[in-house]
């Protein structure tokens, strides 16, 4: 078991921050390239080496994310949020296999579940400025897939609440 945490920066156009595992060590780098429509990010593991993008399709109702690797020995991925009522999913879709991401009635707790094994958890720190995460990787053969997860999470929350601030204006 394996613990991440995400904490963006209070004042952003755009997000860089390190990802720190859970002796506070900087495990990987998010970098955030400024886009006007769209999202895309850019993953480095500890010695600032690329190791993936992340870039949001234009799809205007339910986002989808392309993920493709710098490995070109791994497959790219998709990430695509589900409708739902009641409880975000989001399915981590990759070699005809899915990953699920199912959240609580508030959205701030998520399980990750892979052929019905919890694999890990996400959860939003609640009395907090900036969205800060915690990832807990039970399985870490999806380490990557876990991070991608969540960065793709905080985008659509990140969505939503712009959303919902532009409605009440």
């Amino acid at each position: 078991m394996k613990k991440y945490y995400f904490k963006e920066k209070f004042f952003k156009i755009t997000d860089h921050y390190p990802i720190l595992d859970e002796n506070g060590k900087k495990a990987f780098y998010v970098d955030q390239k400024l886009k006007f429509i769209g999202y895309k990010v850019r993953v480095s593991d500890e010695n600032r080496k690329e190791i993936l993008s992340i870039d949001r399709e234009f799809k205007p109702f339910l986002p989808t994310y392309k993920v493709d690797f710098t490995d070109k020995n791994k497959a790219s991925m998709k990430i695509k949020a589900n409708l739902s009522i009641f409880r975000k999913s989001i399915d981590v879709i990759m070699d005809n296999d899915r990953i699920n991401l199912s959240g609580n009635f508030f959205d701030y707790e998520f399980k990750i579940r892979y052929k019905g094994e919890t694999i890990g958890e996400v959860t939003k720190k609640i009395l907090s400025i900036t969205d800060q995460y915690e990832l807990t990787v039970y399985d870490e053969n999806y380490t990557l897939e876990l991070i991608i997860l969540c960065l793709c999470l905080n985008n659509i929350k990140d969505m939503e609440l712009e959303s919902s601030r532009n409605n009440n204006n």
